[in-house]
């Protein structure tokens, strides 16, 4: 019964190939699209199939997962949504049009609602109080430290003492700094759990986590925590952190003006020209 049930799963499934992309472009081109066109669906098409697991297996919820990883990205609603008709392009050449991604990202509507700072905390609240402390450091270092879903294997023991994690992504790379506070309980967590090397977030079989675990873990906490399923997301804690961030920094700069100009102000009456 297991067996068939892995069959029917296999079969609802299609294994992505650099072949099959470029039949689908041969296909294209027979069309008669222009060729900056052409250009611009490989390069979409070679980035989706890059951003695929190691299997490169594909299926209905694939389309949605990658719309809502380059919403995650900061990428803007027109280019969301230009990939992801190039895709929905590729899935009626698979014969797939029901694994289409028909809602498109939309500036301002319900695909990215936002998690209050108070809301986070009562994430951070429910996953202590159910006692899963992996949990509870999981939104931590999403929602405090910004780090995003697709960097979290690169979040290390080693980077965690530096204090300091480099993370890579298609070809990107940024410096994240690690709160003082996160990194003390991330290495005491570490310890406990007998992680001396590598990833601090492996699954109960000694693997990094997987994006789909990771959406899950999130979502749980949020039922836990009462806060609306849509805002209980990966891609949510990454917005917050965003606009924490961001509203800091504003106020950095704003109080840096402020204490020029009374510089400035404490100079004239010194040496003004009256």
């Amino acid at each position: 019964m297991e067996m068939r049930e892995k069959e029917i799963q296999r079969e609802e499934s299609v294994q992505l190939t650099l072949e099959l992309i470029e039949k689908f472009l041969e296909d294209f081109a027979g069309k008669g699209r222009r060729e900056v066109s052409l250009k611009n669906y490989r390069v979409i098409l070679l980035g989706f199939y890059r951003h695929l697991p190691e299997d490169k297996r594909i299926d209905r919820e694939t389309a949605r997962q990658w719309r809502d990883w380059l919403v995650e990205q900061g990428y803007s609603e027109r280019t969301v949504n230009n990939r992801v008709s190039v895709l929905n392009c590729f899935m009626a050449f698979l014969g797939r049009r029901e694994w289409q991604m028909v809602d498109f990202y939309e500036k301002g509507g319900d695909v990215q609602p936002e998690l209050s700072r108070r809301e986070y905390l009562r994430l951070l609240k429910a996953a202590k109080n159910v006692g899963r402390e992996r949990y509870y450091l999981l939104i931590k270092t999403l929602g405090g430290a910004g780090v995003r879903i697709n960097e979290l294997s690169q979040v290390t023991v080693e980077a965690v003492k530096q204090g300091v994690v480099g993370l890579e992504c298609h070809n990107r790379r940024r410096i994240l700094r690690v709160p003082t506070v996160l990194q003390k309980e991330l290495l005491a967590f570490a310890e406990r759990e007998g992680i001396e090397e590598g990833p601090v977030f492996l699954s109960q079989d000694g693997y990094p986590l997987s994006r789909s675990t990771i959406w899950y873990i999130v979502s749980s906490i949020g039922q836990e925590a009462g806060v609306e399923e849509e805002k209980a997301s990966p891609r949510c804690l990454w917005q917050m952190y965003q606009r924490t961030y961001s509203g800091i920094q504003s106020n950095i700069e704003i109080l840096a003006a402020q204490a020029y100009d009374r510089m400035m102000e404490e100079e004239q009456l010194e040496v003004g020209w009256k």
